[in-house]
């Protein structure tokens, strides 16, 4: 079976619940949100998972939202699933001042 975009919101929705939002697909790429509290632990899943499997990390990159209050700073990951060529892209926000 083809690993598709909504698998991966399936498996993550299952695995994390409500903790993750913004499940959007910008030029059919998943794109989602997670809290700073458990980055690492979607970060695993996604890499264990025997489903998503993926392993590699194609980007890591921050952005800095001056106007977005509270949310000032985002890290991004870019993933990539090399065996489904597959990718998706998860954003975590923290405010600018509890970094």
């Amino acid at each position: 079976m083809a690993l598709t975009n909504e698998i991966i919101q399936q498996k993550l929705i299952e695995k994390f619940g409500e903790q993750l939002a913004n499940f959007e697909e910008p030029y059919g790429m998943l794109t989602f949100e997670a809290p700073k509290e458990i980055n690492l632990k979607v970060l695993q899943f996604l890499f264990d998972e025997d489903t998503l499997q993926f392993k590699f990390m194609t980007d890591l990159c921050a952005v800095h939202y001056p106007d977005n209050v509270g949310r000032e700073l985002a890290v991004v990951y870019h993933l990539h699933n090399l065996i489904d060529n597959v990718r998706i892209r998860f954003k975590v926000f923290t405010n600018i001042n509890n970094t």
